[in-house]
């Protein structure tokens, strides 16, 4: 950039801190660090002489995404993304700037909302925000400089997922009836490992053990993670699958559609949701549990676990490969509290 270099001053008569930029001057906010960010932003887009604005309009941005939805993504989500995001444009207004946008307006729009008192359906809606926000920001799209609700946005945890999201073995059962044979087998996988879907979606045949039995996946845990698991123990029926899974794909992902391609998060979502809309349109109509999802088997294989093994609550940390035993006690608690109340009693009981 020729002549003087351009720095982030306080202007006094705006109240703010402003730069030039291109011979452009830019209003960048009161604080500081936000200011220093969106400079940055727009030297970026200088250099590319490329058009920038450190505020544009969320209904824009808003726009942009969906685009790139629609280009990636199956086409069920991009029109729950379009009608989700439509909807709050709608009720924040088309004007409304980026950098203006804070968490209350989208509270705001959450409680204006008929059915969204579920702590499932705030966090989804919430992300659906967050997800184009956190695309316009990132370093490949650069549309905006920050994403204004990062940390800012309160996603709730929801309770303990360790009942609700088990799969009954008729549900289980009921599902494998209705999906193709290498879906019904990624599922199986599934519920016998108790394992992440995500981590068994990406394992590949250098990952297998058969000394010892197990996947070692330490390579796909981030490096900053400490909640992975290093290692997932395989029961016999999973070692007779991944074998030949193993046989059939010696490079890359082992579990594959009947395409040949490996599943991805999205596709497995969409899987279970258009096999939900299969079975409601039977006669008469079969209606799977609420919430249901491929993470439950994780939930299933612990709570099955600890109903037949209540002693062994170590085993089962090391299996669903937890660091320490709070997740355990978070979720499935309520299971092995009754067993250990039994034994409270009997640790001060003598009959003679």
């Amino acid at each position: 950039m020729a002549g003087r270099k351009p720095k982030v001053r306080w202007t006094p008569s705006l109240k703010q801190f402003t730069v030039t930029v291109g011979g452009k001057l830019h209003r960048l906010g009161i604080d500081q660090a936000a200011a220093e960010e969106q400079f940055q932003f727009l030297l970026h887009k200088h250099d590319l002489a490329e058009p920038a604005t450190t505020n544009p309009t969320f209904a824009g941005i808003a726009d942009a995404w969906l685009d790139h939805v629609q280009q990636v993504f199956d086409p069920e989500r991009y029109r729950l993304c379009k009608a989700r995001l439509s909807e709050f444009v709608a009720f924040a207004g088309v004007a409304l700037k980026v950098r203006e946008l804070r968490p209350r307006h989208v509270e705001a729009w959450l409680k204006s909302r008929p059915g969204t008192a579920k702590q499932g359906t705030t966090t989804l809606y919430k992300g659906m925000i967050l997800a184009a926000l956190n695309w316009a920001a990132s370093k490949k799209v650069r549309l905006i400089a920050v994403n204004p609700l990062k940390g800012l946005l309160e996603l709730p945890e929801g309770d303990s997922r360790g009942g609700e999201a088990v799969w009954p073995p008729e549900v289980f059962e009921l599902v494998l009836a209705n999906v193709n044979e290498r879906f019904g087998e990624y599922l199986r996988v599934l519920a016998w490992t108790g394992a992440r879907p995500s981590a068994v979606r990406r394992v590949e045949a250098r990952h297998y053990s058969p000394q010892l039995k197990l996947w070692d996946i330490s390579d796909l845990a981030p490096s900053h993670s400490k909640k992975k698991a290093n290692r997932i123990w395989l029961s016999p029926p999973v070692i007779e699958v991944v074998e030949r899974l193993n046989r059939e794909h010696p490079t890359g992902p082992i579990f594959r559609n009947t395409q040949g391609n490996p599943y991805s998060g999205d596709v497995v979502t969409m899987m279970l949701f258009k096999l939900r809309r299969r079975l409601l349109k039977r006669t008469p109509p079969v209606v799977l549990p609420k919430g249901l999802c491929v993470y439950g088997l994780r939930h299933t294989f612990a709570t099955a676990f600890i109903r037949e093994y209540p002693d062994k609550m170590e085993y089962l940390r090391e299996l669903l490969g937890h660091r320490d035993m709070k997740m355990i006690r978070k979720h499935y608690g309520h299971l092995y509290d009754q067993h250990q109340a039994m034994h409270n009693v009997l640790d001060s009981f003598r009959p003679v």
